[in-house]
């Protein structure tokens, strides 16, 4: 999900988000180009962690979303920071399931790796809207860099974008709202486009592609975002998501009318956003985000 102010930020949203824990591997020394990342288990669904340094102080976890195109921090690293948030201009945030009004506070400097962002108005956000995290590093709108997971080391890296030879299955995306990149998949006999979303815990479907499929809800579940707002969510397998080589067996797809695929544009045809509980069956993937390319290694 994202916010608005006299713009609008779309910041995508989880399904039934644990907490994050606590990384176990050593955060780098400063300067270090390498972060590291919560690993997937069968029973708890990792999130990315990345240590980024704000104004000279941290490093603060901040969950790493590649459905994001804003960075957000909590109410609790703003006091850290001495940030006046409480009289704030506000502006308005989208997440997955809602919008709200929040207010932005201005950050001279967040630094995680290779990234470097200077003057970014960030919303501000209350602490279990994120999960436990210290904020959202929004890496949807980078240009010209490269982020690459290591679930099996249990590293990220955040780098300038390079060609490079790999046996990695090469991706390409094109680009859509708000500078995310989205991969055509095939579900079935259905043709889809698919948003890499690391911030989402689960994978969601619109209604065109819950149409498309004929997937009928075995159950339902609350789906929450970051805002306040929930919804309910159809639960469904679908077949088998094939996306160029690569295949993604036994997926269950949460269908809804999600606000965010208001805010994406993504309404009419069939599209879902794919979570980390299909990103994180992977050994490694990742995304450079000037090249338009998603790499995957299963």
């Amino acid at each position: 999900m994202k916010r608005h102010a006299a713009l609008a930020v779309a910041l995508a949203g989880t399904l039934a988000a644990p907490l994050i824990p606590a990384s176990t591997g050593p955060v780098p020394v400063a300067g270090a180009e390498p972060v590291f990342a919560t690993p997937t288990t069968l029973d708890r669904i990792g999130r990315i962690l990345a240590p980024v340094m704000i104004n000279g102080q941290g490093p603060f976890r901040m969950m790493v979303d590649t459905g994001a195109n804003r960075t957000t921090i909590t109410t609790t690293v703003a006091e850290q920071l001495g940030l006046d948030y409480a009289n704030a201009p506000t502006i308005v945030m989208n997440g997955v399931t809602g919008s709200a009004t929040v207010p932005a506070v201005e950050i001279e400097r967040m630094r995680a790796g290779d990234l470097v962002l200077d003057g970014q108005q960030v919303p501000v956000l209350s602490p279990h809207l994120v999960g436990g995290a210290d904020g959202i590093l929004g890496v949807a709108g980078l240009r010209d860099k490269r982020l690459v997971v290591d679930f099996k080391r249990d590293i990220v890296t955040i780098s300038r974008s390079r060609y490079s030879r790999t046996d990695e299955l090469r991706i390409r995306a094109d680009r859509v709202e708000g500078g995310l990149l989205g991969a055509h998949v095939r579900i079935g006999r259905v043709r889809a486009l698919a948003i890499i979303d690391t911030g989402g815990a689960r994978t969601l479907g619109n209604r065109a592609l819950q149409d498309a499929l004929r997937a009928d809800a075995r159950e339902h579940a609350t789906v929450y975002g970051t805002t306040e707002a929930t919804m309910i969510g159809d639960i469904a397998a679908v077949p088998d998501i094939a996306m160029d080589g690569t295949v993604f067996r036994h997926v269950v797809v949460a269908f809804g009318d999600f606000h965010i695929f208001d805010v994406w544009d993504l309404t009419t045809e069939p599209a879902l956003i794919i979570g980390m509980d299909v990103l994180g069956a992977m050994d490694t993937f990742s995304i450079d985000f000037r090249l338009a390319e998603i790499h995957l290694r299963s």
